[in-house]
């Protein structure tokens, strides 16, 4: 079994832990496999502003 991080091979079962996403993990960089996987569940989307500019009589009409 390898490492889902760092690619490791886990020889002993002292070495074999099982990550919050239950992927294996050795247990040199669990610690740091688990703030991972924090840091992308804080990472939120962000939106994107719409154009709101219409064609009409006078150019470009502004609505808000």
């Amino acid at each position: 079994m390898n490492c889902n991080n760092c690619g490791a091979r886990m020889s002993c079962g002292c070495q074999k832990r099982t990550a919050s996403d239950g992927k294996p993990c050795c247990s040199n960089c669990l610690a740091f496999y688990e703030k991972t996987l924090q840091d992308k569940k804080t990472i939120t989307p962000t939106t994107v502003e719409v154009n709101k500019n219409i064609w009409s009589a006078d150019k470009y009409s502004v609505n808000k």
